[in-house]
Parts: structure tokens; sequence; C-alpha cells
């Protein structure tokens, strides 16, 4: 017996020696990855917002480009990747400035967010995903006050869970996790959820350099 709880202590340091923290997402999450671009107008720098197509999940909302990562992609490549595809650009247009966020989406998965500009864009966008494009410019975004609203999410596990396993049944006390959401009203719609988290995050970043 001690000689197997040996093997396997060796077995056990040399095989996961240096693996680090892994995430573990629920079944069906993904990981995702979006760009927030700026673009210079009329001499000023803008950040640029999409209107997803009503050919997609979450028809008529507003967002960054993004979407899901393939296999062996860092964050910046899928971000990158999928700002060339919904804008047409070519990726010598796109400059990554820096990673700066990471979120874990409501439905369980990873959320990465990069900054960068693209250059020399033409204003052309494919319309299956994207039903429009428009930019407000840093100097009113930074004057902009969102509305603040502080919520919690509710577990519910369903009628087929088996509550006779866990303690106190169908009364268990689940916990109910906090969150904050930033609703910022434009003439274009309203930006909020991940991609208003998003943007109050960057705006507090960009202020802290000014």
């Amino acid at each position: 017996m001690k000689e197997r709880s040996s093997d396997l202590k060796k077995l056990l340091t040399g095989g996961l020696h240096g693996h680090g923290f892994e995430s573990i997402a629920p079944p069906g999450s993904m990981k995702a990855s979006v760009f927030m671009p700026l673009v210079l107008r009329n001499g000023e720098y803008h950040l640029l917002f999409e209107i997803r197509s009503g050919k997609v999940a979450q028809a008529g909302e507003i967002c960054f480009p993004g979407g899901g990562m393939e296999d062996g992609e860092t964050p910046i490549r899928t971000a990158v990747r999928e700002t060339c595809e919904e804008l047409k650009v070519d990726a010598a247009q796109v400059e990554v400035v820096s990673p700066m966020f990471r979120m874990t989406s409501p439905g369980g998965g990873d959320l990465f967010a990069v900054l960068g500009f693209i250059h020399e864009y033409d204003w052309n966008y494919e319309t299956e995903e994207v039903a429009e494009i428009f930019t407000l410019s840093l100097d009113t975004l930074l004057k902009m006050q969102p509305l603040i609203s502080r919520g919690r999410y509710s577990a519910d596990p369903g009628d087929d869970f088996p509550y006779h396993l866990i303690p106190g049944g169908r009364n268990y006390p689940w916990r109910a996790p906090k969150r904050v959401y930033y609703f910022y009203e434009t003439d274009y719609g309203v930006i909020w959820g991940l991609t208003g988290t998003l943007l109050y995050h960057l705006l507090e970043e960009i202020k802290k350099l000014l």
C-alpha cells in the first residue's frame, strides 16, 4: 500500500507540476472574447458599437464585435478574428492596445475583453450578425452618467433536480449572487448587460489616465 501511495505521489507531482488554475465551466457554456474598437472620426477617437441583427440571439442588443473562442485560440486572436469578420477589415488594420477584462458571463463561461484601434475603417460590416454600427466619442462617453442598478441572480434548478439528495430539499438556501447593471441611454438604444459593464469599467480605467 505504501508503494502504491508513493507511486501515486510521484505521478501527481510530476504530471501536474505547473498545471495552474483551470477554469471549469458549466456544460454548454463557452469562452468568448470581444474587441472594444477605437476609431478616428473628425479628429476625435470614438468607440464603435454594433447592433445585433434579427438573425442572432439577443437581436437588437448593442454589443462589441466578438464571439466564441475556437480550439487553440487566445482571447486576443479571437477578438481580432471576430472583428475582421464582422466589420470586414483586414488584420493589418487592427491594432491591439491591451487585454483589459475577464469576467464570467451569465451562462457561466469566461468572457474576455480586448482594447484596440481600427485604422482606415470604411464603415462596412457583414449583415448576418450586424444590423447597424454606430460610434460615440470618448469625450461624450466620459461625460455620460449611467443609471446603476443592483440586483441578484436567482437559482432555479428545475423540477427534475434531485432535491432529495441535498439538505433541506426544495427549501435549500441557495445563494443569490449580487450583480451590478449599468445602463447608458443613447440615440441608438440602451447599452447595458455585459456591454454596459465592460464600457463602465473601460471608462473608469481611462479616467485614471487623464
